[in-house]
């Protein structure tokens, strides 16, 4: 009689396709998942600054960068990266002890299936680098491979997949939010950032080392998913419906993940380049605080979507030098040899585009005093230094862009 194998889901991202949302479902529901036979390991025990570390299994990621860097014979690398990681990745210091870790936490629960989530894993870069290193990726997967057969795991591995232009733009807002650098422009990174949008190569990666069958593959686009990334997990690759009663997370930062427009983008750019004493005026998490998540009230003139940084013309071009590509995944992943692999029809309204005019003063202010208002809510005086930062912030950004 064959024993059923224990499955093991790993939901690798993409980057910018639900997977924060996702993720704090998942975490919120663990306990309930748990009773359903299905792990999805959360460590209680161990705080982390970045919630979305918390979360996620981002410490996974990290400790298999760490090791395919190593396996690459890229040892200075590795040691830089590992000093960073090695506080985020405690307890563990090998991707091996994690799994340990795991496993005996599926034993003392007594579930058939563990649930692993980080979208870094995708191509084993974070959404705050521009490089693509392919042989980390390679040697990345690899590890992981390995590590379901040591444990003689069943795995799936599932990739929601968004469409090139939509996830270009997507990933520079999200470079902007949380780099180290977020100065650089669009066009620069437009050009570093190329490599990690041929998404039939970095899936063929996955491919060849878990095999076909174990690839499930989404586009991440409403006509595919209309019930949402959720819904759709669940559906899809747990083969279970939502229970009525089980509610969503409160919304807040990381599970929502809102991306501001293009105004506030290049407000955050300027106040980086203009530092005071070493430190920006204005922190990124005020700004973004302040007009996208709790704001309302100051709209941006221009939006958050590719359409605010390409023209039609720009669009259709990138996404025909990734045709081939896409229609190999349809092909291969979706059994589709027909249809393309995204719905969504191509940008067509060359005539009534209009190209980026910049950050005014006006529009900046307007920003900046939003920011205000929610530094003062509530009239907090441990506030007041920070007021005065905002209303210098406003004198100098003016005078730059006036």
């Amino acid at each position: 009689m064959t024993i059923a194998r224990v499955k093991i889901i790993f939901h690798i991202g993409q980057h910018k396709t639900g997977s924060k949302a996702l993720q704090s479902f998942l975490h919120l529901h663990s306990t309930a998942l748990a009773q359903r036979g299905i792990l999805y390991p959360v460590d209680q025990t161990m705080r982390q600054k970045v919630r979305a570390y918390q979360i996620s299994h981002y410490r996974l990621f990290a400790l298999l960068r760490h090791e395919a860097l190593q396996a690459c014979g890229q040892a200075d690398a590795a040691r830089h990266f590992w000093r960073k990681q090695r506080a985020i990745c405690r307890p563990y210091d090998c991707s091996r002890a994690m799994f340990d870790a795991i496993e005996d936490e599926r034993r003392r629960i007594g579930a058939d299936t563990i649930v692993l989530s980080a979208e870094d894993l995708f191509d084993m870069q974070t959404a705050h680098q521009i490089d693509l290193n392919m042989d980390c990726l390679a040697a990345g997967v690899k590890i992981l491979s390995g590590l379901a057969q040591a444990f003689q795991y069943q795995p799936v591995v599932i990739a929601y997949i968004r469409r090139q232009d939509h996830l270009l733009g997507a990933h520079y807002v999200q470079y902007v939010k949380g780099s180290s650098d977020p100065t650089i422009e669009f066009k620069t990174f437009t050009r570093a950032f190329a490599p990690r949008l041929d998404t039939h190569r970095l899936l063929a990666c996955w491919t060849a080392e878990f095999g076909l069958d174990a690839m499930v593959v989404r586009p991440y686009e409403c006509a595919a998913i209309p019930t949402g990334i959720v819904a759709d997990f669940f559906e899809c690759t747990l083969q279970q419906t939502i229970p009525s009663d089980w509610m969503a997370p409160a919304p807040e930062r990381e599970s929502v993940n809102a991306t501001p427009g293009r105004d506030q983008v290049e407000l955050i750019r300027h106040l980086h380049r203009r530092r005071w004493l070493g430190w920006p005026l204005l922190r990124r998490a005020q700004i973004l605080d302040a007009t996208t998540a709790l704001s309302s009230g100051v709209a941006a003139k221009y939006g958050s979507t590719i359409a605010a940084w390409l023209s039609p013309a720009q669009r259709r071009q990138l996404l025909l030098s990734h045709a081939k590509g896409n229609a190999e995944i349809a092909r291969q992943y979706l059994h589709r040899a027909e249809t393309p692999l995204f719905s969504e029809a191509l940008p067509r309204d060359d005539a009534n585009w209009q190209p980026y005019s910049g950050l005014s003063a006006q529009d900046a202010t307007a920003i900046i005093r939003q920011v205000s208002g929610q530094l003062f809510c509530g009239g907090n005086i441990k506030w007041i230094a920070a007021g005065a930062l905002v209303f210098l912030s406003m004198a100098i950004l003016v005078g730059i862009l006036m």
